[in-house]
């Protein structure tokens, strides 16, 4: 993409329309990329029925060409790990709310997870978006408690965003229209959940936010390398620090630079206070980033 396109100047129609011989001389591509690139081009129409389809399911298509695709996204993610394309049903501009990820276990226990509602809570009804990655435990702890106070929230898919269960998407939609929560997913949008997924996943729930809470981790799996993700896109890491006995993932996580949240407080303001102070000012600064050339976002070109 960016040798054609930003480099050469081409649209994206005319990629498609060139020979294999030119994508490996412009482009510099390998055989199996050459050979992949062949198939897509044979499924084009079908994609084309697969785009209606999603239309009439009020599901929209959000390209790294487009001005609305989150510049946050863009700045915390490698070039060749940002998605391309994100699948959504919702009101897109939640995501220019101040956006707080919550991640955790989805083995925590009844402590992590009233924690996790009641930070959420409190965030969602002081205007932030609270962001979590669709999954039991901790991520539906977030989802319940962004939305028992009617506040926002988004929720970023592990899968294909018509892999979500029927009952999972009827009990979303009613939230979906008001404008209160937007479903996201980076994946086609009949691709089966595995484990690499939702990897890839954690990596756009921390790169969406400006704050990361941790409400519990081991010290590997998903919400560990999802916080050590974070850390890597110079993200705040808050983690939940409870009284004794101590998480191990929590306490590693801390020794590798995130900041202690205590847990239980006598004061609820005083914990998440800050972190909403520390998640406004990194949104006005994010707000001023010029990416870099190496970045997708010199590829908002307008394509006849």
């Amino acid at each position: 993409l960016v040798a054609w396109c930003y480099q050469q100047q081409r649209s994206l129609q005319e990629f498609f329309a060139a020979e294999s011989q030119i994508w490996a001389e412009v482009c510099n591509l390998k055989p199996d990329a050459l050979q992949k690139l062949e198939q897509a081009r044979e499924k084009l129409v079908a994609q084309a029925f697969l785009v209606e389809q999603l239309t009439h399911a009020s599901i929209s298509l959000l390209t790294i060409f487009d001005d609305a695709y989150p510049k946050q996204l863009k700045s915390a993610l490698r070039r060749n790990a940002t998605p391309p394309i994100l699948f959504y049903a919702g009101d897109l501009s939640i995501l220019q709310r101040q956006t707080i990820a919550l991640i955790g276990s989805r083995n925590a226990s009844e402590r992590s997870l009233a924690f996790t509602r009641d930070a959420a809570s409190y965030l969602a009804e002081h205007g932030a978006n609270v962001i979590s990655g669709n999954a039991r435990g901790v991520d539906q702890a977030a989802y319940d408690g962004a939305i028992s106070g009617d506040g926002y929230t988004t929720v970023v898919l592990p899968h294909g965003i018509r892999k979500l269960s029927g009952v999972k998407m009827r009990g979303l939609l009613p939230k979906i229209d008001s404008g209160k929560v937007l479903l996201m997913s980076q994946f086609h949008p009949d691709a089966p959940w595995v484990v690499s997924r939702a990897m890839e996943r954690n990596k756009v729930v921390t790169g969406l936010a400006q704050v990361v809470i941790v409400a519990e981790s081991d010290t590997k799996g998903g919400t560990w390398d999802g916080a050590n993700g974070a850390l890597a896109q110079k993200r705040p890491v808050y983690v939940c620090q409870m009284d004794a006995p101590a998480l191990p993932g929590n306490s590693a996580l801390v020794a590798r630079g995130s900041q202690v949240l205590p847990w239980p407080v006598g004061n609820v303001d005083e914990a998440f206070a800050p972190l909403l102070h520390a998640s406004r000012e990194i949104q006005q600064k994010q707000a001023q980033i010029a990416l870099p050339p190496s970045q997708l976002s010199l590829l908002a070109i307008s394509y006849h």
